[in-house]
């Protein structure tokens, strides 16, 4: 018997990393020190320090009726929210994506809410999920939050490619053990590492994937792309791995999770989509009919503003077309920052990722107190085992040249 306040499932829970929390202990200690340098959070920032707002977003919220910024969303979204997610996620492959798949779209509190409901929805308790040994630290508290666990595979090889002979073992031995594989994969634009995935490399995941289906195993695919409009290859670049899912069989279910919290640079406003596809109808009913329960039980509805402003944007091609020329400015703001990072890290000779674009660099490292000892010396990043995780997107020019010096001394 259980005497405690704290249900028996509840009582190990305990944030062993939050990003969020430290991202606000860096924001309070540049208060007292203006020349600490903070490199914590995923949020573009401009270079005044300010977020990287989009014009076109902020002049359509102040234009809101509202109907449009204060009713309850409806649960499954408005229509043009709806169609434009998919108009925008699958880009150039949108007739042919949607020509081979059934396709269900969930709007969600952001990416994090998709990949939530997908997390507890699509696995039995007690199993786990697969992702690389290199992730976004939350996808361990949403795991455990739906009782289930984690399980990883090296990302890279000895040469910073994607690691796709353990990816295979890993994949077969789990799928094999449970009868079930759930893959989670960040791509394009990799939390925490800045990797993209040739799509040379996803035609081999699809080709496991559907080794696994062939066998009577529940497949799931979890493709987490909120970084996809940071790509430097650009917006039809960006979704040229679509191609690739025609190739999969009929019974796997992928799962896109897609953030308009970072594409549209709302991130406090928690707004997103699940967007399934299955060659099978049958599979894509019954995402539709759990994806749906979850989002009524877990939060009700999503935000009403920025749904409106989104949704606006994608219904109108115009607007549409300005709001891309603002997304290429934020863009050439990362690449100035990565290619002076990369001068500097040459010249230091400080070992970092290949990186294909998104809000962050990824640091080999050796040093188990490296987070203790850049604070030290007026630095805040997020650490994870053998890795730092450098926020370019919130990162001053000015600011590269010492930041990369500080890194290699402790690296």
């Amino acid at each position: 018997m259980n005497n405690q306040i704290v249900g028996t499932h509840a009582l190990t829970k305990k944030m062993e990393s939050n990003i969020l929390k430290t991202s606000q202990d860096a924001k309070a200690a540049k208060k007292l020190n203006p020349s600490l340098i903070d490199a914590t959070v995923g949020m573009m920032n401009k270079e005044d320090g300010n977020v990287f707002s989009y014009k076109t977003v902020s002049d359509l919220l102040c234009q809101l009726t509202d109907a449009e910024m204060y009713h309850y969303s409806p649960a499954n979204g408005t229509a043009d929210y709806r169609n434009g997610v998919i108009d925008w996620v699958f880009g150039q492959h949108k007739d042919a994506i949607t020509k081979a798949f059934h396709i269900n779209v969930i709007p969600t509190t952001g990416g994090s809410g998709a990949i939530s409901n997908a997390m507890y929805n699509f696995n039995d308790f007690g199993q786990s999920v697969l992702i690389p040994n290199h992730y976004w630290t939350p996808y361990e508290n949403i795991a455990y939050e739906a009782n289930v666990g984690v399980e990883t595979f090296q990302m890279f090889d000895e040469n910073f490619n994607f690691n796709l002979a353990d990816f295979r073992a890993k994949a077969l031995a789990l799928a094999d053990k449970q009868h079930r594989l759930f893959l989670v994969l960040n791509d394009p634009c990799n939390n925490p590492t800045g990797l993209c995935l040739k799509k040379s490399d996803w035609v081999v995941v699809i080709q496991v994937l559907n080794e696994i289906s062939r066998k009577g195993i529940p497949v799931i695919l979890l493709h987490d792309l909120a970084y996809i409009d940071y790509e430097m290859a650009g917006f039809d670049a960006a979704r040229d791995m679509f191609e690739t899912y025609l190739d999969l069989d009929e019974n796997v279910l992928a799962c896109i999770c897609f953030s308009g919290s970072k594409t549209f640079s709302m991130y406090g406003l928690r707004i997103g989509a699940q967007v399934g596809l299955s060659k099978s109808k049958k599979v894509i009913e019954d995402f539709a009919r759990v994806g749906d329960y979850s989002v009524r039980a877990r939060f009700s509805s999503v935000n009403r503003p920025a749904m409106s402003v989104i949704g606006k944007i994608f219904a109108d091609e115009a607007k549409k077309t300005v709001f891309k020329a603002e997304l290429m400015e934020a863009r050439e703001v990362l690449k100035k920052r990565v290619e002076l990072f990369e001068a500097c890290a040459k010249k230091e000779n400080l070992k970092t990722i290949p990186y294909g674009g998104g809000f962050f660099i990824g640091i080999p490292t050796e040093n188990k107190n490296v987070f203790n000892d850049l604070v030290q010396d007026g630095v805040y990043v997020i650490t994870m085992p053998g890795l730092i995780r450098l926020a370019i997107s919130s990162v001053r020019l000015d600011e590269i040249e010492r930041l990369v010096k500080i890194i290699k001394k402790h690296q």
